[in-house]
């Protein structure tokens, strides 16, 4: 058993191994710890899959919430939005001051998220989770991509903005006398 201080330095010592037993010891086998964690990395491939999937569904009921809650907002402020309307407003104001509101809540939702996130990846960083004394590996490696942080961030709020433009849609065709008479 051979063990190094930096893990890219595997493969050509893999290499120089493999070499030596062949020339001298031709039933041996050298194996480095890619090789012998291959199911672990397996493992792990597929739960980051799974992850963005998992993640995918999250961010959709998150939007669905979103939009359910911009819809009560646009029945419960239909006199405010008709009066806004009779004194003038127009139908690209409403939907301004709607798709404001979405990208408040998709803000501080996505900002928060990606801290949480954030946070608890430096935290298991941090203490390590230990793996099972048959994997060579002594805990479990974090990476953390920060293109993957701002992309799934930046996904987030798209999908929370575009989760605004139905209810605002919908707020700014309210006729004024609809929202008077029903609001």
């Amino acid at each position: 058993e051979i063990r190094l201080t930096r893990s890219e330095d595997t493969e050509p010592i893999l290499a120089a191994v493999t070499g030596l037993l062949t020339g001298n010891f031709p039933g041996l086998k050298a194996v480095d710890w890619k090789t012998r964690n291959k199911s672990l990395f397996s493992a792990l491939a597929l739960e980051r899959i799974v992850m963005f999937i998992v993640l995918g569904f999250i961010i959709l009921v998150a939007s669905l919430l979103i939009v359910s809650s911009l819809v009560m907002l646009v029945l419960e402020k239909a006199r405010e939005i008709a009066v806004l309307k009779a004194l003038g407003a127009s139908n690209a104001a409403i939907v301004r001051t709607f798709v404001v509101i979405g990208a408040v809540i998709g803000l501080v939702g996505s900002a928060s998220g990606m801290t949480l996130g954030v946070g608890t990846c430096l935290f298991i960083d941090l203490i390590g989770v230990p793996l099972p004394k048959e994997y060579y590996i002594s805990s479990l490696p974090v990476v953390l991509d920060p293109m993957e942080v701002v992309v799934v961030g930046l996904a987030s709020f798209v999908i929370c903005i575009r989760a605004t433009l139905y209810p605002s849609r919908e707020a700014s065709l309210l006729q004024p006398v609809e929202g008077l008479r029903h609001g």
